[in-house]
């Protein structure tokens, strides 16, 4: 039986003595795409960072491919990092340099001997991949919301990482354009096997790309499963954060609010 891709045990988090999550338990299979869900502030961010190591835990274990990183000095994580791609939430392009330099950044810093002709093949390659051929030569101030995303999730592939953390990606996008994003990172994890983990709050991209979703409220996981399970949980905060205009509704004196506008 395969390792798991990651495996949290029991993981706590604190700062200031506040505790932010707590007792979070979530295995999650090589090649899946799981989306972490719930309302801002609800901690899905912080365990995001924690599962790549940008993050200590107060208590409990992180395993990666099999490997606890919560017990790894900085060189040790390192080498993991270099098997993780993180895409984020606005791109975080360096705004100084081209698309060319801005995929290969990771590349040049971490492998040695790459020659420039490996270099353009990948940037190439790579541009192809998320559909948007001969645009090396461009700055991140000439490209649109969609197309810089694009360009971070080529930047994350450069690195070939066996999984790729997604931190809102479809962020202050229209439909259309999200749309897309969801159907780049399905195509992303079929052509290259990648696990992925989505840190979300829209909805509808959740229940289009996940093969399972967790949902986090108040630090807890309260609910983990595929979307069709969410869609029927039974618990009240899910059902509120999926569907939060019947909550609106049963709220006491708000119809006949509504009535009388």
């Amino acid at each position: 039986m395969s390792v798991p891709q990651i495996q949290i045990h029991d993981l706590v988090y604190e700062v200031a003595g506040k505790r932010i999550l707590n007792a979070i338990n979530l295995e999650i299979a090589r090649g899946e795409i799981v989306s972490i869900m719930g309302q801002s502030g609800s901690g899905k961010t912080t365990l995001l960072k924690l599962m790549c190591g940008l993050l200590r835990p107060t208590a409990g274990q992180i395993l990666v491919e099999g490997e606890d990183i919560t017990r790894m000095s900085e060189m040790q994580l390192d080498r993991v990092r270099l098997k993780m791609g993180l895409v984020f939430q606005y791109a975080a392009l360096f705004d100084s340099l081209n698309v060319y330099d801005n995929i290969v950044f990771g590349v040049v810093r971490n492998r040695r001997g790459v020659t420039r002709r490996e270099l353009d093949t990948l940037v190439r390659e790579l541009l192809a991949d998320v559909h948007l051929p001969g645009i090396e030569r461009l700055f991140p101030s000439e490209l649109s919301g969609g197309m810089r995303k694009r360009v971070g999730l080529a930047r994350a592939l450069a690195m070939q990482p066996t999984t790729l953390f997604y931190d809102e990606p479809t962020s202050g996008l229209d439909p259309v354009t999200a749309y897309a994003i969801d159907a780049l990172i399905v195509e992303t994890r079929r052509r290259f096997g990648v696990t992925s983990v989505v840190v979300s709050h829209h909805i509808p991209s959740i229940f289009r790309i996940s093969d399972r979703i967790a949902m986090l409220d108040r630090g807890e996981i309260v609910a983990f499963g595929t979307p069709a399970e969410l869609e029927a949980s039974p618990q009240p905060a899910v059902q509120a954060f999926l569907h939060p205009d019947r909550s609106l509704l049963a709220v006491p004196g708000h119809a006949q609010d509504g009535a009388a506008k």
